[in-house]
């Protein structure tokens, strides 16, 4: 259940508190520093990916950028292929309570509105036809005027699929210009990697990324490692870890 505090500041003055608050969360917040790490983000047209077994934590490192986004305006598109994507709504909102448990905002309900508003989620079951899925997702960002600054695209096999699809893909962030972020599972047994370090099935498709990120699980955490930052050479160190308390991204050194 989510609940609102409120402090005993004269009303006058929340307003002000809350804008200033959120503009320091926003400050402070470790996306800052995956921006900065990849020259400024992942960029309109652009294709990104957090890759890493199953159950690792990709789809909690989605929704914070997703949620990150949202806090600073931004509209988000959650794509899921998943079987079951009753589980989207609920990372959204275990990482916007820790979120908001975090940097302790205020009003939380208030932010927890502008989450729903501008968050809409789109399920497609398989087959998958190409056509199809752009013809509704194009109907449905016109039918709501709802322009996301920013797609992800969540359990889209890397396995079931070829370089066409992702060519769809490609083409769908340039026409919306749109950022799209993807999720990757890896094979739990056998983990094949080229000479940049990416793993297989992800390094098929690398042509079509301009960032991947891979994860890797420690005993008390897990590390996010830059595998590709666009054409920048060399690789920046994140200094990102995944908490798995709280399955927020949080920066390394503190």
């Amino acid at each position: 259940m989510i609940t609102c505090r409120v402090d005993r500041v004269r009303p006058a003055l929340q307003p002000l508190r809350r804008i200033m608050l959120k503009k320091e969360l926003i400050r402070r917040s470790p996306i800052r520093i995956l921006e900065q790490s990849i020259h400024g983000g992942l960029g309109k047209g652009n294709l990104g990916v957090f890759t890493a077994r199953k159950g690792v934590g990709k789809t909690a490192c989605l929704v914070h950028v997703s949620i990150d986004k949202i806090l600073r305006g931004q509209k988000v598109l959650h794509i899921s292929f998943a079987e079951d994507p009753r589980h989207i709504e609920t990372w959204y909102e275990q990482v916007f309570l820790e979120v908001s448990r975090s940097y302790k905002l205020e009003n939380v309900i208030d932010d927890h509105d502008q989450v729903i508003k501008n968050r809409k989620i789109m399920h497609f079951r398989r087959p998958l036809v190409l056509e199809n899925i752009r013809s509704s997702i194009m109907n449905f960002t016109e039918a709501l005027n709802f322009l996301p600054e920013v797609v992800i695209v969540d359990g889209f096999s890397f396995y079931d699929h070829d370089e066409s699809h992702f060519q769809f893909w490609k083409k769908l962030a340039e026409d919306l210009q749109t950022a799209v972020w993807f999720s990757a599972t890896l094979h739990r047994e056998k983990l094949e990697l080229d000479d940049q370090g990416i793993p297989t099935p992800v390094n098929r498709f690398k042509g079509f990324f301009s960032v991947i990120i891979m994860l890797h699980p420690q005993p008390d955490h897990i590390d996010l490692d830059l595998l590709k930052d666009h054409d920048n050479l060399p690789l920046s160190k994140l200094h990102l870890e995944l908490d798995t308390g709280t399955m927020l991204i949080v920066n390394r050194n503190t």
